[in-house]
């Protein structure tokens, strides 16, 4: 293959990775080792501008917490140490928000003789949270008040709380619970949260 060709082939491939990201509604971006963000994809760049924790300084993606950023640049420097480029290095950024489930970061070196590059693919916990639960809702058919109650029992709140931000009795959350239990085929909240967490 051509070096044109190879070229032409590289940028389909990349494009085509970020478009199917965007709609897994998963980031990427490929980044220098400064920070200087070099490419990303359409969710990632709105990730970026909509988080907090992360700020956009001159094109460099940098972290408002100095504890962020110190993981960072430790899990770029492990990821350059290694010599084998599936190994990934990861970083947690932990929400202020009560409730709100982290932002994953795998970085994983890019294979080049250049210079250091990095990708990072990009997990909202919470928006992923959201898309296992409407998957589970189609998959197993449930209604729309036990979608609504899957969505709360996926949570951190206790039943009686539940049942109270839902304005109904704990003995129709149980129902609800129970029916919901019985079409996932789980007996837990532990169970759930794991089922909720490897649906594709």
């Amino acid at each position: 293959m051509s070096n044109e060709i190879a070229h032409i082939v590289d940028q389909a491939f990349c494009s085509y990775l970020a478009d199917s990201l965007d709609r897994l509604q998963k980031g990427v971006a490929i980044i220098q080792g400064n920070g200087t963000i070099l490419r990303s994809n359409e969710f990632a760049k709105r990730l970026f501008e909509q988080t907090p924790q992360i700020k956009i300084s001159t094109g460099r993606l940098e972290f408002t917490d100095p504890s962020h950023q110190r993981e960072f640049q430790n899990a770029q420097s492990l990821a350059t140490a290694t010599i084998d480029l599936d190994v990934q290095q990861e970083l947690v950024l932990r929400r202020d928000e009560a409730f709100l489930r982290p932002i994953h970061i795998d970085i994983r070196l890019v294979d080049t003789d250049y210079e250091d590059l990095f990708f990072l693919f990009i997990t909202d916990l919470e928006i992923q949270q959201q898309i296992n639960i409407q998957k589970a809702t189609a998959l197993f058919r449930l209604t729309d008040k036990e979608a609504i109650v899957l969505e709360q029992l996926s949570g951190t709140q206790t039943e009686p709380q539940i049942a109270a931000d839902l304005d109904i009795t704990k003995n129709t959350l149980r129902t609800h619970r129970k029916n919901i239990y019985a079409k996932l085929n789980v007996s837990s909240r532990v169970e759930l949260a794991m089922l909720l967490s490897i649906l594709v």
